[in-house]
């Protein structure tokens, strides 16, 4: 159902981009219909997000565990959300310890960070910071993803791994990627906690555990 949707969208979303690029470049173009091609365009890629991420919260990638640097991991979905920290001013700490490696499946991994690097822009104001933590604690890898931004109530904190939740606006999120989140971690065996104190910041904290051989 999910490819059913996604092919026409795409062409959809293909064919506005291409209208609006030459309309762009037409001195004389009307400017209403500029803003339509953005509207569609804007539009088709809000149904191609929410597709995505409905396949990754009903079907997690089954990639079989492999040995993983989790610091690796993590610099690798930096760089996806590079665009994301530039947009919003955001300024990025690094706080990396010294980690063994892993059975796990890594793309999830990548899938992680880059939902929880890319909430935390969005909960930061321009100038603010997103730092990230890596450390080891007994037979447990931790990573957290913190942020300067204005917090999340209890009430919210409550809710905010349920399916479809979300706090931002209409258009903004699907209200899985943290489902998606809770979903890799548990595969994992592990879990994602958060703490935040509203006015001042929110972490999120992913705690997985150290497994190198696999059973059987």
């Amino acid at each position: 159902m999910v490819h059913e949707i996604n092919n026409p969208m795409t062409a959809v979303s293909t064919y506005a981009d291409a209208l609006l690029k030459r309309s762009l470049g037409q001195p004389q173009a009307d400017a209403a219909d500029q803003e339509k091609y953005r509207k569609i365009s804007d539009n088709a890629d809000r149904v191609l997000r929410f597709t995505r991420d409905l396949v990754s919260y009903a079907r997690p990638a089954k990639e079989k565990p492999e040995e993983v640097d989790l610091n690796a991991a993590v610099e690798r979905a930096i760089g996806f959300c590079d665009h994301v920290l530039q947009k919003h001013g955001v300024k990025l700490d690094r706080q990396f310890g010294e980690l063994p490696h892993f059975l796990a499946v890594r793309q999830n991994l990548v899938q992680v960070f880059v939902n929880l690097i890319t909430n935390a822009c969005h909960a930061t104001p321009i100038g603010g910071v997103v730092t990230i933590v890596t450390r080891l604690e007994g037979a447990h890898v931790l990573a957290s993803v913190s942020d300067t931004g204005s917090g999340i109530t209890l009430e919210v904190q409550s809710k905010i791994f349920e399916p479809f939740f979300t706090t931002k606006p209409d258009g903004k999120g699907t209200g899985l990627g943290l489902s998606i989140v809770q979903g890799i971690a548990e595969n994992h065996g592990g879990t994602i906690t958060v703490e935040s104190v509203v006015g001042a910041g929110t972490t999120f904290t992913l705690r997985l555990p150290v497994v190198t051989t696999t059973e059987g």
